[in-house]
């Protein structure tokens, strides 16, 4: 019976190989800065400056770029026997392979079709169980560049400056010039520099005399792959009798000389009469703007005089207007079975509010159920009819006439194409007559009583500030159905626009003021004036409202004044 190897003994030979690998001969410090040339587009061989111990087997051999990337990656990985695929550069599949040297333990990277991206710093590993070992070598990739390029620079007391240019090179060229004997010219200056693909470019100039004849070469050479470029130029001898280089330059360039003077004479007298014509024209396009403008400063004054005489007498027919409409003075009532569940109506039906909560009313047909609103109880069909509505010193209002047959259900878009003509107080100071679109407009006096004109057979509605006695806005249209009167008092407005809409029972008397002043102050022009119950004040009078809805405040001082009957 055969007794198992010793785990002491396994341990042991395990223990000798790694030292044997940790043993292997240090890469030589001077490998990572040895350059192994390859020619573009040929075939590099890169030994690993690593040797192994005859025998030894390892499990990984790794090539790869340390500097390539931030986080290196590999190039070619030979693993259990096998080369592998995984975790390569792309730019290196299928164009490396591991060629081995099993006698002499070493390993090299062959990488067909070399590219200028190839050149750098490579590094091999060897890997035996959990130990490695790395080596470093570097790459570069030998060009021959571009023929070279001869052109003269200048000529300068007989001698002939030449430059010779080269690119697409690398490593560095070297260059040499030769004279039309054959001899090495000195290179009066040489500069090499490296372009954006990492290639140099050259540029030697010499000079030779102007009496040269025959060729004169430059070659650039590449050392590494043993091969150079040459270009020749050919040098001519003047022609017998021909001027020399110096009389051929002067005859040439005096009388080019004397025409740039002659061109430069006419370009100045040219633009001297330029400015002369540009300063005479501006001269006399100031003068016709002074002109232009003393005309139409007197256009201006006239057309101004013309309008303020058209204002006198629109403003003196306005107020006619208002005079002939309170002609046809009507007593207009709040219809209760039209008016929005959150309304509130008086008792004598000629005042509105707006509630805190709906009330339970019928929920009829004629009733609106999203506008707080409610018409007036009067159908017009035919003649003139005029009514006033205190509103005070309300911020938002709607006032003006309606169609009988407008939609009360729902949310309507008051315009007169759906049968309204109305004008609203969106805040202090702006109005929108609801045109479509609508028309905005300011007022100079805000009024506290608006007064509301129909001439039905004339097709006018218009509405005036009773206050001042101007006219605000008129609608004209062609009347074929029923009209009411319309009034919509708004939402509270954050407790500014509590107060209520309130129907004149009588006109201003000649007299009197609509509006008291308080503290003796004079009252305002009107012909009649309208009193308020003082129950409408009082809350120890009949109440107009439920209890929970009381008057704001400050709407007494206001009310005075005012005549209306008592409830």
């Amino acid at each position: 019976m055969e007794r198992p190897p010793s785990t002491s003994g396994s341990w042991f030979l395990g223990c000798l190989l790694t030292l044997a690998f940790l043993q292997l001969p240090a890469p030589v410090s001077g490998d990572a800065h040895k350059f192994y040339l390859a020619p573009l587009g040929g075939t590099a061989e890169l030994p690993c400056p690593l040797l192994l111990w005859p025998g030894m087997v390892l499990s990984e051999v790794r090539w790869q770029r340390p500097a390539h990337l931030p986080h290196t990656q590999a190039v070619h990985v030979f693993r259990d026997g096998q080369d592998r695929d995984d975790d390569l550069m792309p730019e290196y599949k299928g164009r490396t392979k591991l060629v081995r040297d099993t006698l002499k333990g070493s390993y090299s990277l062959s990488i067909s079709n070399v590219r200028l991206e190839d050149r750098g710093l490579y590094q091999c590993q060897f890997r035996v169980g959990n130990q490695s070992q790395e080596g470093n070598v570097t790459l570069q990739v030998a060009v021959l560049g571009s023929d070279p390029f001869i052109h003269v620079k200048s000529y300068d007391a007989g001698w002939i400056q030449l430059v010779c240019q080269s690119v697409g090179w690398f490593p560095k060229p070297w260059t040499e010039w030769r004279d039309t004997e054959g001899r090495v010219l000195q290179s009066l200056s040489e500069a090499h520099f490296l372009d954006e693909t990492g290639l140099f470019r050259t540029a030697v100039s010499s000079r030779i005399r102007d009496n040269s004849v025959g060729n004169v070469s430059c070659t650039v050479r590449n050392e590494v792959l043993g091969q150079e470029e040459t270009t020749i130029m050919v040098i001519g001898a003047p022609a017998p009798g021909s001027l020399s280089s110096p009389a051929v330059a002067l005859s040439a360039v005096l009388p080019i000389l004397g025409l740039l003077i002659l061109l430069g004479i006419w370009l100045i007298c040219k633009q001297k009469r330029s400015k002369e014509k540009l300063l005479y024209e501006q001269v006399m396009e100031v003068e016709n703007l002074l002109e232009d403008h003393a005309k139409e400063k007197g256009r201006l004054h006239k057309a101004l005089k013309k309008l303020r005489s058209e204002l006198k007498l629109k403003r003196a027919a306005a107020n006619a207007g208002w005079r002939r409409a309170r002609l046809h003075f009507v007593v207009v009532t709040l219809d209760p079975d039209t008016a929005h569940p959150k309304l509130i109506l008086s008792e004598d039906r000629r005042c509105v509010r707006l509630g805190d909560k709906k009330r339970p009313v019928p929920d009829n047909p004629q009733r609106f159920d999203f506008v707080v609103s409610v018409l007036g109880s009067e159908c017009f069909t035919t003649g003139c009819h005029y009514w006033e509505v205190y509103v005070g010193e309300k911020t938002k209002w709607i006032l003006g006439v309606c169609s009988d047959s407008v939609s009360r259900k729902g949310k309507v878009t008051a315009s007169p194409a759906n049968g309204h003509w109305l004008v609203r107080q969106s805040r202090r100071n702006e109005y929108e007559a609801l045109t479509s679109p609508q028309t905005s407009f300011r007022l100079k006096e805000s009024p506290k009583c608006v007064g509301v004109f129909l001439d039905y057979e004339a097709g006018v509605i218009s509405f005036y500030n009773v206050t001042d006695k101007s006219h605000i806005f008129t609608f004209t249209h062609s009347f074929s159905s029923p009209l009411r009167p319309f009034f919509e008092p708004c939402l509270h407005d954050e407790g500014r626009n509590t107060a209520p809409l309130i129907i004149c029972t009588e006109l201003q008397k000649s007299d009197e003021s609509i509006f008291t002043k308080q503290e003796g102050k004079s009252k305002a022009n009107g012909d009649v004036s309208l009193t308020v119950n003082p129950s409408l004040l009082s809350p120890q009078g009949p109440e107009l409202f439920p209890v929970n809805d009381t008057w704001p405040s400050n709407l007494g001082p206001a009310l005075q004044g005012f005549k209306a009957p008592s409830l």
